[in-house]
């Protein structure tokens, strides 16, 4: 059953839900043109569970997709679900969502002139770059309890922050090795040709997954990312939370 969440306050986190809308020829138009350019860097270049959702999502490339009927499918799988929101869901309302077992869609899509780059993250960001990993039960309970995890620690920025570079390596800029050579994990890398192109080339430098580098390392969201992170299986990951909640409670 597709489940409903209206506006609502929790504490001081607020998260504005937004109701599905009909996006014009020329969103579509981007919508194409990004899904349509981004196939052999998809076939190719990200780890194979994304591409397995992308079709068990449905996404084509004629249009945007339906949130409504993408969560139908979702739903039953892993019990998450996209959630359309007015803009950028961060810190304490990000990490409630996925506690939730929800994650913010932007009820929006980059202008067709700027295809390569959006000041926040878009539908394109969202649905196509994010979603398609949720379908992965095991990738979905790790959401959900690195978002319960770092909720507890909203109040403490100095904590907090180190659960927001550890998602931002790992869930949005992360990479990962497989049988078939280096593999885009991460799906900010994921949902843009550019980074990928960037992020499997020569430029950046490639440090082992770490959970004390990671929760130390720094980061700015208008450049590409001058390290990235490997992992060398998904369970490397998935294992890795409460290793990380212990080093990040003893903090000094």
């Amino acid at each position: 059953m597709y489940r409903t969440r209206p506006n609502e306050t929790r504490g001081s986190i607020v998260v504005k839900a937004q109701p599905p809308r009909t996006f014009s020829s020329d969103e579509n138009e981007t919508w194409k043109t990004v899904f349509t350019r981004h196939q052999p860097t998809r076939e190719n270049k990200i780890f194979e569970l994304f591409n397995q959702g992308v079709a068990t999502l449905q996404m084509k490339a004629d249009q945007i997709p339906d949130l409504v009927l993408v969560n139908k499918i979702l739903e039953p799988i892993s019990g998450f679900q996209g959630l359309l929101v007015e803009g950028l869901e961060d810190g304490a309302s990000f990490y409630q969502l996925l506690a939730e077992r929800f994650f913010p869609v932007g009820n929006f899509i980059r202008a067709k002139d700027d295809i390569g780059y959006t000041p926040a993250p878009d539908i394109i960001h969202d649905l196509y770059g994010h979603l398609p990993f949720f379908i992965d039960k095991d990738y979905a309970d790790f959401c959900q309890k690195f978002g319960e995890t770092a909720i507890r620690y909203s109040d403490r920025p100095e904590l907090f922050q180190q659960f927001e570079r550890f998602f931002w390596y790992t869930i949005e800029f992360g990479l990962i090795e497989t049988e078939h050579g280096l593999k885009v994990f991460g799906a900010g890398i994921a949902s843009s040709l550019g980074e990928c192109e960037y992020a499997l080339g020569p430029t950046p430098k490639l440090v082992p997954f770490d959970i004390d580098k990671i929760r130390h390392q720094d980061f700015r969201i208008d450049i590409m990312q001058p390290t990235l992170f490997v992992l060398k299986n998904v369970r490397q990951l998935f294992t890795s939370l409460e290793a990380l909640e212990n080093k990040i409670r003893s903090s000094p």
